[in-house]
């Protein structure tokens, strides 16, 4: 009952029209990761491109990830990246919080993905 109510709480992040990042929290050992890789199992067409942060983990990791997963491709707004192999693609970036922030306070792959 708590998985599929926590499913039914995020369904709509994961509709395929929709394109709005979400985060997902909780804590440790609760059952995210779960949650998460049951319900990325239930949707067509899309890959999911894991990333494990660690407090190297750094925006030139997210985009090494990118490339090996997508394709680049022109079009009349610039280059766009596209799924190799399916139709989306759905970055997983786990543990998130671990990253070493930089000088000020900032962490680097955090300000990248809120570009």
């Amino acid at each position: 009952p708590d998985m599929q109510r926590g499913l039914d709480y995020f369904r709509p992040w994961l509709d395929f029209n929709n394109r709005q990042p979400f985060l997902l929290v909780g804590p440790e050992g609760c059952g995210k990761g779960m949650l998460l890789h049951y319900a990325f199992s239930q949707l067509r067409s899309t890959q999911i491109a894991t990333i494990h942060c660690s407090a190297q983990t750094t925006s030139q990791h997210l985009l090494q990830k990118l490339s090996q997963t997508c394709l680049v491709i022109s079009t009349n707004t610039g280059r766009v990246y596209r799924p190799k192999d399916c139709e989306r693609l759905v970055l997983y970036l786990k543990d998130i919080n671990l990253p070493k922030p930089d000088k000020w306070g900032t962490s680097t792959l955090v300000a990248f993905l809120q570009q």
